[in-house]
């Protein structure tokens, strides 16, 4: 019975770890794409610089929450395979 329970609550763990790290892509990718525009606009140096970092720093968010999301997609097949096996 506690297999039972502990194997309910790590799915639930990983649902809800699927569904915030959904949250996050969806407005790293609104700052990606709005600071891409304001490049593009040609702001003074010290603007364009300060964009150009920030889109550095998005990319790399973006890629954390990928990383995190295949984690969770493995663990959720594993959770799977237990399950049947």
């Amino acid at each position: 019975m506690r297999e039972l329970v502990q194997e309910a609550g790590r799915a639930e763990l990983v649902e809800r770890l699927d569904v915030a790290l959904h949250g996050l892509c969806q407005p790293l990718t609104v700052l990606q794409c709005r600071l891409a525009m304001g490049e593009m606009i040609g702001e003074p140096d010290a603007m364009l610089e300060a964009i150009r970092e920030a889109l550095k720093e998005c990319v790399r968010l973006n890629q954390t929450v990928g990383t995190m999301r295949t984690v969770l997609q493995q663990v959720k097949a594993e959770t799977n395979d237990e399950r049947i096996g």
